[in-house]
């Protein structure tokens, strides 16, 4: 069994605890730490650059020593190497000389995203979107001797407030999100499910009636019978992640949903970038990497948040980038779940806008510069508008200045707010 984030500290602690550490040791360490060295000072150095800066520690005394749970920094950037993997919310107990790993949660999906990151050859074993919810793991405490679950920030004993962490006594719950894991898994039956699977972590998805990017906020305890668990992974106690595949029966003996039910056929990433369903979507490669480590990549929506803004709470802005967007298929979206005809009037709006802008830009830019500015607009975003205008893009100019003048108003608002820009636009392109 390989935690990648459990062989490090356990080095480490060696160290620590005052063993002279071997130079393979010393090799293999710092190689998943992402800089593969011999000298014992740079492996030390190495380590506390990554653990609890890019890779974060929280702690909290348990059973006669201390319990950790290690995540990747939401700060820094997206990295790739051995121990940033399994960074997804692996807990490790520390007690009387002894380092236990407690939970090892599905590890990190690299993000195309990210530079450098490719997809491999070949079809993926399977596609997956994310579900829209609230992600906890279940593990066996063997400190507590009981089922619990964590998030992959925090302990069921830690919770932020106002940005600062909180932590309370071990073994008492006030994170809100473990609090509503709990709640459910006592509704649905799922403790008295998992005799004989102590050893295993499960990653489970919350996922309710709203999509978490509306809720903005943890799930609500009074809510707890709209919720229902997703089991996204499993993991043996001897590392080995199940195919997820095969994981469906397992799902079906806890009584919970599978995500493999949720398969997806995605015949272009575009498809992805395009989704208005799903955050994103994950492909598997599961003959690659090992079988603790089976490769899975994740293709974000550039769209998605903004749908949710726009058809849930009529935010202007985000309807406009939507709109602006280039993609055919986000507008028929759009025309089916706000109006045909509201959002064809917004797209002849902004296509005269655009129109007046070129036109005013060309033959009074001076005058264009004052009547922006005369809008109360950031003069950051009166240059950009320009720069954008002069680089002859003004699909780039309207997506900047319409998300400054529309902050704060509703859909319906749209089409009158862009006509009377227009008109004030086109009095400036025209004037002798």
């Amino acid at each position: 069994m390989v935690n990648y984030v459990f062989r490090v500290v356990s080095v480490y602690e060696a160290w620590a605890s005052g063993r002279d550490l071997s130079g393979d040791e010393v090799y293999e360490a710092s190689s998943l730490l992402g800089s593969p060295t011999r000298k014992l000072e740079v492996f030390l150095s190495r380590f506390r650059d990554v653990i609890g800066q890019v890779v974060e520690e929280r702690c909290c005394e348990a059973g006669g020593g201390r319990v950790c749970i290690y995540s990747w920094s939401r700060r820094a950037f997206k990295r790739y190497f051995p121990v940033a993997l399994d960074a997804g919310g692996t807990i490790v107990y520390y007690g009387g000389g002894v380092v236990e790993l407690l939970s090892y949660p599905l590890h990190r999906a690299f993000d195309l995203g990210v530079r450098g990151v490719e997809l491999p050859g070949g079809e993926p074993s399977l596609v997956t979107p994310r579900i829209d919810g609230w992600q906890v793991n279940l593990y066996w405490d063997p400190i507590l001797s009981r089922w619990m679950f964590s998030t992959r920030y925090v302990l069921h004993n830690m919770v932020f407030v106002r940005g600062e962490l909180k932590v309370e006594e071990y073994g008492l719950t006030i994170n809100p999100i473990v609090s509503v894991a709990e709640a459910l898994a006592s509704r649905v039956g799922l403790y008295g499910r998992l005799d004989g699977y102590k050893g295993w972590t499960f990653t489970l998805m919350i996922e309710g009636e709203e999509p978490a990017t509306w809720v903005r906020g943890p799930p609500e305890a009074s809510k707890v019978e709209e919720y229902k668990f997703i089991l996204v992974a499993a993991r043996k106690p001897n590392g080995e992640l199940v195919d997820p595949l095969d994981s469906l029966k397992l799902a079906e003996t806890l009584g919970v949903e599978g995500i493999a039910m949720r398969a997806l056929e995605v015949k272009a990433l575009e498809e992805a970038r395009e989704s208005v369903d799903y955050p994103s979507i994950f492909l598997w490669y599961l003959t690659r990497g090992d079988l603790e480590h089976p490769e899975v990549y994740e293709v974000k929506s550039e769209v998605y948040d903004d749908y949710i803004n726009a058809v849930k709470g009529s935010n202007a802005k985000s309807y406009v980038l939507l709109l602006t967007s280039g993609s055919e298929r986000v507008i028929e979206r759009l025309k089916g779940a706000i109006g045909d005809n509201i959002v064809s009037e917004t797209l002849q709006k902004l296509e005269e806008l655009g129109e007046v802008l070129e036109e005013a830009s060309r033959s009074n830019p001076d005058d264009l510069r004052r009547l922006l500015r005369s809008k109360r607009l950031k003069q950051d975003t009166v240059i950009a508008t320009l720069k954008a205008l002069e680089e002859g893009k003004p699909v780039r100019a309207i997506r900047i200045l319409l998300s400054s003048l529309l902050e704060d108003w509703r859909i319906e608002d749209t089409p009158l707010i862009i006509a009377n820009l227009v008109e004030d636009v086109k009095a400036v392109a025209r004037s002798l």
